[in-house]
């Protein structure tokens, strides 16, 4: 009984994982915007998931949110805005889209009787923990073969 008792102790340390795995599925499954149109889900290891992801949780957003436009600045060498380089109005209506996926997986938010976009809690755990597995943790657990 004193075994079982010393088990059950230290597994109520131990965090619980539902609550990840349930915010991973929720990511990467499709979703609909509020228009009923459908939106692809996040590959969170991605290489151009992650640049959106990185575009968006950068600090120069934390106060007064981000624009279209300060996205379009942190997105230009990407995959995403490469097919339409010298057309400002496609790459806004790319990004554009780009919103209108993070806003229906609930990764940012409008901000109120203005043009800029913030990133809610559950987007800045989300995004912040997926920049974090795909910088330090994956490259440890994945060690090269050359190396």
């Amino acid at each position: 009984m004193l075994a079982n008792a010393r088990y059950l102790t230290s597994l109520a340390v131990v965090d619980d994982p539902t609550e990840a795995k349930h915010d991973l599925d929720r990511v990467t499954t499709r979703k609909k915007d509020a228009a009923g149109r459908c939106c692809s889900g996040f590959n969170p290891l991605a290489r151009p998931d992650t640049e959106i992801f990185r575009a968006v949780m950068d600090g120069e957003h934390c106060l007064r949110g981000f624009t279209n436009r300060d996205i379009r600045t942190k997105l230009q060498s990407s995959i995403h805005l490469k097919r339409c380089p010298k057309e400002p109005k496609k790459q806004s209506s790319k990004v554009s889209r780009i919103f209108r996926r993070l806003h229906a997986h609930g990764l940012i938010a409008k901000i109120p009787r203005t043009r800029r976009w913030k990133v809610t809690l559950y987007g800045r755990r989300l995004m912040g923990t997926t920049l974090y597995l795909r910088d330090s943790d994956f490259p440890r657990a994945y060690p090269s073969p050359f190396a």
